[in-house]
């Protein structure tokens, strides 16, 4: 259960929140009223002597007709909390509420409908909103636990489809729905130097568009600093489709190769490929942490086959950077740091899967047909194929073919599972004509391996080795050198041997160590380019501390070389409402000044939604300081920086959000990710969802984004955002979309006033205890034994009607005026036998 949001512990877990219904018993639903039935004593209850109507208590199941919010267990498993209608039994019993079991409801748990429609237990012809009568089943049974608002129900394994962890039938796979959205990453930063201003600013998009199972999308980007005009690049365009008999995708336009077995190529055309989050207990994928050390306020820049695909601005220090999205599944990302001063360090960073297997019997396919898509080169047709199989647990057997005119390319490999880790072994075979020269071939060995050692929580996240003999080429190398009029210049800049390399190593339960390494040597090159990141963080009660240092070197004559250190250090002060922490950090480097920062940063509102960061330093030539704000609003993150240093001045803004139109209008949300949710709480302002900080807009609408594809998401409202006069009819609900995929989750929501009634029979007597309350023949509440009812949502003047055992009346009222401090209003009403007529 604990995946599973809390249960609201107030009345709107009720689809009639002012039904103050009284829960006794566990009670079981078998078609008959159990002989153990609890018998309950009026004389017990308040009002001694008074009528009682205890019907629905002592003669049936406890719980009284209408609809209600229940967690559902299916063979003691539970499900999901479902919004369950209970009506009365169709079989005479008068009292005895059952549970409506939709043919779609049971479909979604996991039961074998087909069986079910065999054995004429559902008509073949049902659709998913028809009920069904579960007890036809041989050993079936239903059962409540009113107390917990639990429904349990069990039937005979073999009417259950075998499903693996995780496994959601592609029949619940959600399109979405129509709609455009827009995710942007804006940045701007100014630096000012002895009258001198240097300008930057970078504009991210990341915009699709959505109709049926169609999927548009593009990646763009547009940059201008000083000195360089205005530049837009388009990283790629493309439209893609699922294919769910072949558990894969279609696309169409800009794409990447797939790049499991051969490096990943940008070109336009035509991709078939297998999705693996279609398939039951998948991986997420590897995502790539970039680390670094800045100097000053600096921006780093993300680039991957050429392309900006992140920008963002740092502090001086240690930084990580976590939410990037690659093009391709491989390619290394090229990271370019740009100090306030001007100075740029770059450093390239692998960026691969780790070792090529899968489960045994799972079979991936990926097939590109189209032009290599690059600006500046020459653009040769291009057909790559690639099959991964798994032959048995702990062997898998890979392969792929590769051609452009003038190359081709075969790769064979083998992933193996064993008790030292999982490793996997292959080959490529390359054959060039690159039009001038002779023709060349070659052979490159690649070997990946991956290991986590329990004993010592060590993590080997990826440990990868190549080697090339001199004939080989990539696909990218045949195109550059088909273009090179110097031969000898491409030869020289080829890759011949190299390695990286990432450990993790946690110590005790309050730090860890990480090191993350990688060198390459080149064919007729002198030296090697070398990277080198070590660090350690930790923590000793609430004060957190880290130390890090980098070594990079470039290969050629010069051999440059650069090192760096940071250290750092917070302690958490005030109260923890409101978190403010004290940081100091210190940074040397091998060619610049060394550095020490001090500063506060913290939050202004207990929310955590408004923070700010102010800080003072000193270097071996000059003093500095900053401010800093954030603000995480609901509908976008805004942050500003100011620093000044000695005679240089810098000034950073940065926003990043998303909007989405849709047939509602167009709504403004915090960054999404390809898969998110639209949430409707109709005429409901300021709503939120559990753990999440969007609200919902003047229309009711507020977007959940980064939702799982072809899986479970449980969304759920955070009820005290609603104010005491909205009542929902849910207050959770599930979606299971498909990859990008923008679903609508919709909670049906009603404002009203809250009134509790103490009736009144007309010779004074109090309404039977247990009698319902009805608006026509909606059951609005039950009278407790005090003669009270909470109703909800009524109108300022109307009628009642109460119906007990033997007896009705009729309530005629008027409300006072609405006093917006009161959580409910009381009104003392009279129950006349006989209805109010109009005059």
């Amino acid at each position: 259960m604990n995946d599973y949001p809390k249960r609201p512990g107030n009345k709107r877990a009720w689809k009639y929140s002012n039904a103050c219904i009284p829960l006794f018993a566990t009670a079981s639903f078998l078609g008959t009223t159990p002989a153990s039935a609890a018998q309950f004593n009026p004389m017990f209850l308040q009002n001694k002597g008074a009528e009682v109507d205890l019907r629905y208590f002592e003669q049936s199941n406890g719980v009284v007709p209408g609809s209600y919010s229940v967690d559902l267990y299916l063979n003691q498993r539970l499900e999901r909390r479902e919004e369950i209608t209970f009506t009365l039994d169709d079989e005479g019993d008068s009292t005895n509420a059952q549970p409506v079991l939709s043919l779609g409801l049971l479909r979604e748990m996991g039961m074998d409908i087909e069986r079910l429609k065999h054995e004429g237990i559902v008509s073949p012809d049902s659709s998913d909103t028809d009920p069904v009568v579960l007890l036809r089943i041989e050993g079936a049974s239903i059962e409540m636990d009113a107390s917990r608002l639990a429904l349990y129900v069990s039937v005979p394994q073999a009417y259950l489809k075998r499903r693996s962890r995780g496994y959601v039938d592609p029949s619940l796979w959600d399109n979405g729905i129509t709609a455009f959205f827009s995710n942007y990453q804006l940045n701007y930063n100014r630096n000012t130097s002895d009258g001198f201003n240097s300008d930057y600013g970078y504009l991210g998009l990341r915009n699709g568009f959505n109709i049926g199972q169609w999927r548009l999308r593009n990646e763009a980007a547009i940059s201008q600093s000083t000195g360089m005009s205005r530049h837009f690049s388009s990283n790629r365009t493309y439209l893609e489709h699922d294919i769910t008999e072949l558990k894969g995708r279609f696309a169409l336009g800009q794409l990447y190769t797939n790049g499991d077995i051969f490096d990943s190529s940008r070109f336009r055309g035509f991709q078939l490929g297998s999705d693996i989050g279609m398939l039951p207990d998948n991986e997420s994928g590897y995502a790539p942490v970039v680390r670094g050390i800045a100097e000053t306020h600096a921006t780093v820049e993300v680039r991957q086959n050429g392309y900006v695909i992140y920008s963002t601005t740092v502090s001086p220090g240690a930084f990580e950077i976590r939410d990037i999205y690659p093009g391709g599944s491989n390619g290394d990302l090229e990271v370019t740091i740009i100090e306030s001063d001007g100075r740029k360090r770059s450093f390239s960073q692998a960026y691969s899967y780790l070792p090529v297997m899968v489960r045994r019997g799972t079979f991936q396919y990926s097939l590109s047909l189209g032009k290599y898509d690059n600006d500046g080169q020459k653009a040769p047709n291009l057909l790559q194929g690639t099959a991964v199989y798994g032959a048995t647990d702990n062997l898998t057997t890979y392969g792929g073919l590769l051609g452009a005119d003038g190359y081709s390319a075969v790769n064979l490999g083998l992933g193996l599972n064993t008790t030292v880790g999982g490793m996997s072994l292959d080959v490529t075979n390359s054959h060039s004509r690159p039009g001038h020269g002779k023709a060349a071939t070659g052979q490159s060995a690649r070997f990946l391996y991956s290991k986590t050692l329990d004993s010592t929580n060590t993590t080997f996240t990826m440990v990868g080795y190549r080697y090339s003999t001199s004939g080989y080429r990539t696909l990218s190398e045949h195109i550059q050198e088909m273009a090179e009029a110097n031969r000898q210049d491409f030869v020289s800049a080829r890759p011949k041997n190299r390695l990286d390399l990432s450990i993790n190593q946690s110590i005790g339960n309050n730090g860890s160590v990480f090191l993350s390494a990688g060198e390459t040597n080149y064919w007729d090159r002198t030296g090697n380019t070398r990277r080198i990141q070590l660090g350690y963080s930790g923590n000793v009660g609430e004060v957190s501390f880290s130390i890090s240092a980098s070594h990079t070197q470039n290969a050629g004559t010069s051999r440059a070389s650069d090192n760096q250190l940071a250290m750092s250090v917070s302690i958490p002060f005030g109260s923890s409402t409101r978190s403010q922490r004290l940081y100091s950090s210190y940074t040397h480097a091998g060619k610049g000044d060394d550095s020490l920062q001090t500063g506060v940063s913290g939050y202004l509102d207990d929310a955590g939604t408004l923070s700010y960061s102010a800080q003072a330093g000193r270097s071996d030539q000059e003093r500095s300081g900053s401010v800093g704000m954030g603000w995480e609003a609901p509908s976008a993150k805004v942050a500003g920086n100011y620093a000044k240093s000695g005679t240089s001045r810098h000034l950073d803004l940065t926003a990043t959000g998303s909007l989405v139109a849709h047939s509602g209008g167009v709504t403004f949300g915090q960054p999404v990710g390809e898969t998110f949710a639209l949430i409707e709480v109709p005429g409901v302002k300021g709503a939120r969802l559990e753990g999440a900080s969007g609200r919902t807009d003047g229309a009711g609408y507020t977007l959940e984004g980064y939702v799982q594809p072809y899986r479970y998401n449980n969304l759920s409202l955070d009820t005290q955002t609603l104010g005491t006069d909205v009542d929902v009819n849910e207050t959770s609900t599930r979606v299971v979309p498909r990859r990008g995929a923008v679903v609508k989750a919709h909670f049906a929501a009603s404002s009203g006033r809250r009134v509790q009634f103490n009736l009144l029979q007309s010779t004074g007597a109090n309404l039977p205890f247990g009698a319902q309350l009805f608006e026509g023949e909606k059951l609005l509440a039950v009278v407790d034994n005090q003669s009270r009812a909470l109703v909800f949502g009524i109108p300022d003047k109307g009628q009642l009607q109460a119906r007990w055992a033997g007896g009705s009346c009729h309530i005629p009222y008027t409300l006072p005026e609405r006093d917006a401090s009161l959580v409910y209003d009381q009104v003392n009403a009279a129950c006349s036998a006989q209805p109010l007529t109009e005059s």
